[in-house]
């Protein structure tokens, strides 16, 4: 056991004062527009804080620490690619404030506005596949990190992560966005603590001459050149940019926040100062990735690098980074970082429960029960649809999180499964807002191929991530552009849908 009592006392006062806080939001949200966008009324400042504690999970570090590890200061172009991608959709406003006017709840919500019922039903379910998916990995990748750290024996990760997740459900099923809104500001300061003493730690212990000779000597060029680097090369660097331009905008989670904001002026504010935390959300971890490399020095070799080898035992290449703060950390300091890591992890589970939860009430079963003929359900009713979605939600994670092992390197598992939604979302997406030619057909092809495109060369023909990706969104566009130039025209536009409404 590598924890002290203090550290005990500092992990355990965090996860109290955490669910108390957080439940404090139940008594705001009464209605389903508090549950799910915080009444819309979030300003500059707690925006950009519960923006970037919702995409910095102990997820984000660990697959970008494993990125480090494996392909050195290459790894920086998509950390890179990420965060200036997100200042210039800030800066320019593209797709946020438009869907902002809209007044949407969720990103399938536009399909309908736009497309058709069916239609948003149909991207409701990939929504909501493919995000699951994505966060099916988090839990036992978040409890390796728990266990490493701590020392807690391995044979007990089920039940720890066990606990973290029924806390985390606690207070989102009952405090919805209010509270996961409310405790984001309150773990991204702690989560800015640990973040800043693992970097100092990490360069003090490896030492910056030893990091980058360590990088030089085991990978060459490609461990700081990403288009000679064998993984990424150009195609990669194509499909990240296209990537996160459809995360920033498209991806359930972000969108929420801003659909939470006051007015569009305020979501292209919070989308333009988080887009800097982007930057260090990638590199920071990564470079702690090459720390560990660096202090671990040569092991079994794992993909060509070199793999730690903690008190006799070969780590995967993404259990270097926690075996590494395991061994350089000190009583208390050890604390102080679980618990942010902690912090990290509740911010992000608690999101993504509510957003992909939120699809499946929002998106699936209420468009099927008007489809159905059946009337629409009270504010409150909805509330309670949501809730018995979050738990369902819960138990598959349980189950899939715990046993299913990503294959490759976690972020590009993590790339591919978001792209099976992506894909054809964005494309759909930019095609209804700027193209008035958009149709229906069009939208159903895009959505279909654009999974397709994600699922079968990735999971059944073994292709790479890159071109995987790559050939995702091509099939998209395709989709839509031949689908809407062979179908009828529609002279329907989002504003004219509102207005019916």
């Amino acid at each position: 056991m590598n924890f002290t009592a203090l550290d005990w006392i500092i992990v355990i006062g965090y996860l109290i004062a955490s669910v108390s806080v957080g439940l404090i939001g139940k008594r705001y949200a009464g209605s389903v527009s508090h549950y799910l966008v915080a009444g819309r009324e979030l300003g500059l400042f707690l925006g950009i804080a519960t923006l970037a504690a919702t995409e910095i999970g102990t997820i984000t570090f660990m697959y970008n620490a494993e990125l480090g590890y494996k392909y050195g200061f290459a790894a920086f172009a998509a950390a890179m690619i990420s965060g200036v991608v997100m200042i210039i959709v800030g800066r320019t406003g593209f797709i946020i404030s438009r869907f902002r006017e809209l007044r949407l709840m969720t990103v399938p919500e536009y399909f309908e506005r736009k497309y058709s019922r069916g239609l948003r039903i149909v991207t409701g379910v990939l929504v909501a596949l493919g995000g699951i998916l994505n966060m099916g990995v988090f839990l036992k990748i978040e409890g390796e990190f728990l266990t490493i750290v701590s020392g807690i024996d391995s044979r007990h990760i089920i039940a720890v992560m066990t606990i973290i997740l029924a806390l985390e459900l606690l207070y989102t099923v009952l405090g919805g966005m209010v509270s996961v809104v409310i405790t984001d500001f309150f773990q991204y300061v702690l989560l800015s603590i640990a973040t800043i003493l693992v970097s100092i730690y990490a360069v003090y212990h490896a030492g910056w001459g030893n990091i980058i000779n360590k990088v030089t000597t085991v990978m060459g060029k490609s461990g700081f050149d990403p288009i000679a680097n064998p993984k990424f090369g150009l195609t990669f660097l194509i499909w990240q940019v296209l990537l996160w331009f459809s995360l920033h905008t498209c991806w359930q989670t972000t969108a929420m926040r801003m659909f939470s904001t006051r007015g569009p002026e305020t979501s292209k504010r919070v989308m333009t100062w988080t887009g800097f935390i982007f930057l260090g959300r990638g590199m920071l971890p990564m470079l702690w990735g090459i720390a560990a490399l660096t202090l671990f020095g040569t092991g079994a070799l794992t993909n060509g690098v070199p793999a730690p080898v903690v008190n006799g035992h070969t780590l995967a290449p993404i259990d270097a980074m926690p075996a590494m703060l395991a061994n350089i950390l000190g009583p208390g300091v050890r604390g102080i970082v679980v618990a942010g890591m902690l912090a990290a992890t509740m911010s992000v589970n608690s999101s993504y429960l509510l957003g992909w939860s939120a699809v499946i009430s929002q998106d699936v079963i209420m468009p099927v029960r008007r489809a159905l003929g059946k009337g629409p359900l009270s504010s409150r009713s909805q509330v309670f649809v949501n809730r018995v979605a979050n738990l369902f939600v819960s138990l598959f994670l349980m189950f899939w999180g715990l046993y299913y092992t990503p294959p490759g390197a976690v972020y590009l598992y993590l790339n591919i499964t978001g792209t099976i939604f992506l894909a054809g979302a964005f494309v759909c997406v930019i095609g209804g807002l700027y193209w008035r030619r958009a149709n229906i057909l069009g939208g159903y092809l895009a959505m279909l191929l654009g999974a397709a495109g994600a699922i079968i060369p990735y999971f059944f023909l073994g292709w790479s991530e890159n071109v995987t990706g790559f050939a995702a969104f091509g099939l998209a566009a395709c989709g839509l552009v031949i689908g809407s130039l062979v179908g009828r025209q529609q002279l329907a536009t989002p504003e004219e849908a509102v207005a019916a409404d």
